[in-house]
């Protein structure tokens, strides 16, 4: 197949805006709770999805991956695998911690055939 995206996904816009998301919501965040965690995901998840579509990169899907967790001098290793097109496939981490809560999110955009 030998479609382009006339509007690739880039991946220094979605991280900026993921700074710009999540920074301020994990702020607010005084605990780590495990219930708040789990619906505060969801949320986010679903608002970086709003975010990104309003940059209207053409022919993409979005798979968004949140971790919530609380730190506790702890390390976590977050790895995947994926089989895609390296032409017009991508994706962006982006993590961020204060003294309770950390978050980690990594978005796939991926090019629609």
């Amino acid at each position: 197949m030998n479609s382009r995206s006339s509007h690739p996904f880039n991946s220094n816009e979605v991280k900026q805006i993921l700074e710009q998301i999540i920074c301020p919501i994990v702020n607010r965040q005084k605990t780590y709770d495990s219930l708040k965690c789990t619906q505060l995901s969801k949320d986010l998840s679903q608002i970086i999805k709003d975010a990104i579509k309003t940059l209207n990169y053409d022919r993409y899907k979005y798979v968004i991956q949140v971790v919530l967790g609380q730190c506790e001098h702890e390390n976590l290793m977050m790895t995947c695998r994926c089989l895609w097109d390296i032409q017009q496939d991508n994706y962006v981490s982006y993590v961020y911690s204060n003294e309770k809560i950390f978050c980690a999110v990594t978005v796939f955009g991926l090019f629609y055939y």
